[in-house]
């Protein structure tokens, strides 16, 4: 063989070598990936869930997983871990998982995750407002994973839950941004609950957030308020014309007296007297007519009863045919035409509830819509049962239509109700804060004189009291800060002192000065007031004119004493008991109202006696003196607590209505 073919054959067997051994060891290189393959953002004590995909290993061995930074790693089951964000994160932290090939650690994947704090509202004070003025805010917020979804709870008005309000009239919420702006278009602070969700699906909640906005409205004329002092108070059916002497505050010129809605023929003789023509037609028969002050461009007064009917030698009551009215837990009550139809209705106070009773005119009731209605708590305390109590009717939202206010016994808050006209109504948009709890008293009445209905609310615990919240006639109200705090259980309104403006007479102690008893606050005019005199101590009280001389009286009940005192009013703010005061009454009175009930022309009083169960009767002798009526204590339920009077079956004669908390009943007791 040739030296050439030798050396021939040699290359063409390394050759084929080379070729052999490079085709036994070429394989596709492996690879790695990910899922989710892009960067991360949750929030704390979240999760991810990740997969690794290896392709290429012929041998199996799976992947490897590390952690760099904070969180953890969990639930390996080779191709698969789960990352586990910190628990505690005050600010975004950076975390990457990386996974590794096994059989080629040079093959890798990773995720970048960014880790950011629970999305939190913080507690903050956000700037007040004022009408007709651009108004922009934004909420604070921290943490969470954007982009945000913003919104202000407005959760279902059930068994008394809360709701979450709204933000001012006239102002929205950006539900991208979390920025309030607009323009407010009426006055008062309003109470809301915003609520924010990240876009890890994580919500976070503020429901002390607030917004007052201080009005720049021309004040208007204001709303009259009536005393429980008509002259005559009642007039016997065909008497012929008669005038009408009406007293009061707030009456401008050209006020006119209304007589069931009738505008009168009206004098006017100063801020607090008027005199009204009444025709004879209007008492040719038997009946009870409503009388109210309307000014020039304002809403009506509260409304007081002038019965056209005989004067009553004796006076005696049977229940009603559907007395008693079965009510759960009520607590107080209040009269009122909410429908319109000329007869008495009721609004009573229910546990969680108000019901609203439509009269028939016959002393029998129906629950207007045939359900009661829910009240809620506001979201800065939302106690999951605000039990209903003190109610103040009126209209405060300008609509023409009767309302009220009700306040809440375990919330720091008033809920108010507009009136429709029919017996039905709608919620305001916020709730009234009354600086403290548990709201005893609520009296409605314009307070400065700027034609709104302003409230004032007594706390008997804790808390600034009388809360005096000015109104601005959307339902929503400011408090103005007051220089008294007095906690008690009872208030009414009245200008005892003669100055045209209304004062408040006040049981309760002096957190201040230590005293105690009946106080009296005057009025300056703008929802303040300065201490006046202080007297005789009890629990509830009524106004009227008891001995006829034209300066307002007080009846106070001491539930200790089983007493009832009658307060001579001077005129100027001071009073000293009348002459055979104090009335013994029944056990542990509870509740008074004033009115004729026998239609002499001198108001008399019935108060309601927890204690005993009963309803006594005092007839008044026109002197500031009384007797008791025979026959009286008449029976009612166990635990009576609230009582109302009013016209019930229209025969021109005062019937009772009566709270039973104990039994949970609403008597109705007709005169006979």
């Amino acid at each position: 063989m040739s030296r050439f073919f030798r050396c021939s054959m040699v290359l063409f067997a390394v050759a084929i070598a080379i070729l052999t051994n490079g085709c036994s060891s070429s394989h596709p290189p492996i690879s790695v990936s990910v899922s989710p393959s892009s960067a991360q953002a949750i929030d704390q004590s979240q999760t991810v869930a990740m997969t690794a995909t290896v392709t290429n290993d012929t041998t199996s061995k799976g992947v490897a997983w590390t952690l760099t930074g904070p969180g953890s790693l969990s639930s390996s089951t080779g191709l698969s871990v789960t990352y586990t964000s910190p628990t505690t994160v005050t600010s975004a932290q950076q975390a990457t998982v990386k996974v590794t090939s096994l059989a080629d650690q040079t093959k890798t994947a990773s995720v970048q995750i960014t880790v950011n704090p629970l999305p939190q509202i913080p507690f903050q004070s956000l700037n007040g407002g004022t009408v007709g003025t651009s108004y922009s805010q934004m909420i604070q917020l921290t943490g969470g994973t954007p982009p945000f979804q913003w919104s202000v709870y407005d959760g279902p008005i059930l068994t008394g839950w809360q709701v979450g309000g709204a933000v001012p009239d006239g102002l929205t919420l950006n539900a991208s941004t979390g920025a309030i702006s607009g323009t407010p278009t009426g006055g008062g602070t309003w109470y809301f609950e915003a609520t924010v969700t990240d876009a890890a699906g994580m919500t976070a909640v503020n429901g002390f957030l607030s917004i007052q906005v201080n009005s720049n409205v021309p004040a208007a004329n204001p709303i009259p308020f009536l005393n429980q002092t008509l002259v005559p108070t009642a007039i016997s059916p065909g008497s012929g014309a008669f005038a009408l002497k009406v007293s009061g505050t707030g009456f401008v010129s050209g006020a006119t007296v209304n007589f069931n809605g009738t505008p009168l023929t009206t004098t006017f003789a100063d801020s607090e007297h008027l005199t009204a023509l009444v025709p004879a037609a209007a008492i040719a028969t038997a009946g009870t007519a409503s009388v109210s002050v309307g000014n020039s461009g304002s809403s009506r007064s509260n409304v007081v009863y002038c019965q056209v009917a005989a004067p009553e030698a004796e006076v005696s009551f049977v229940n009603a045919p559907n007395s008693p009215l079965q009510v759960y837990g009520p607590s107080a009550l209040a009269v009122a035409d909410f429908n319109e139809d000329g007869k008495p209705d009721l609004v009573i106070s229910a546990n969680v509830r108000m019901d609203v009773m439509l009269g028939n005119g016959d002393g029998t009731f129906a629950l207007s819509g045939g359900a009661a209605i829910p009240i809620p708590s506001p979201p800065y305390d939302d106690f999951p049962s605000p039990y209903v109590s003190p109610i103040a009717t009126g209209d405060f939202n300008h609509s023409g239509h009767v309302g009220f206010a009700v306040g809440l016994f375990q919330n720091e808050a008033a809920a108010i109700l507009f009136g429709k006209g029919d017996g039905t109504f709608t919620y305001s948009g916020t709730l009234a804060n009354t600086q403290g709890q548990p709201t005893m008293s609520l009296t409605a009445a314009d307070f400065n004189g700027d034609g709104n209905l302003d409230l004032a609310a007594l706390n008997n615990i804790n808390g600034g009291s009388p809360a005096v919240l000015l109104g601005y006639g959307h339902g929503a109200f400011n408090a103005v800060e007051q220089n008294i705090e007095i906690t008690g259980p009872s208030s009414a309104a009245g200008d005892f002192n003669g100055d045209g403006k209304l004062d408040l007479a006040v049981i309760g102690a002096n957190v201040l000065t230590g005293s105690s008893g009946v106080n009296i606050l005057l009025g300056n005019g703008d929802g303040t007031f300065s201490q006046g005199a202080t007297t005789k101590s009890g629990d509830f009280l009524t106004v009227a004119d008891f001995n006829g001389d034209g300066k307002l009286d007080l009846a106070v009940c001491s539930s200790l004493n089983n007493t009832v005192t009658i307060l001579l009013g001077d005129g100027t703010g001071n009073f000293a008991a009348a002459p055979g005061s104090p009335i013994t009454v029944g056990l542990q009175p509870e509740a008074i109202v004033a009115g004729d009930f026998n239609n002499d022309g001198k108001l008399d009083l019935a108060i309601a006696n927890l204690g005993d169960g009963t309803v006594t009767l005092l007839l008044g002798n026109g002197d500031g003196t009384f007797t008791t009526a025979a026959g009286s204590p008449y029976a009612v339920g166990k635990g009576p607590i609230g009582i109302a009077a009013a016209d019930f079956n229209r025969d021109g004669k005062l019937d009772l209505a009566v709270a039973n908390l104990t039994d949970g009943t609403v008597s109705i007791l007709l005169q006979q």
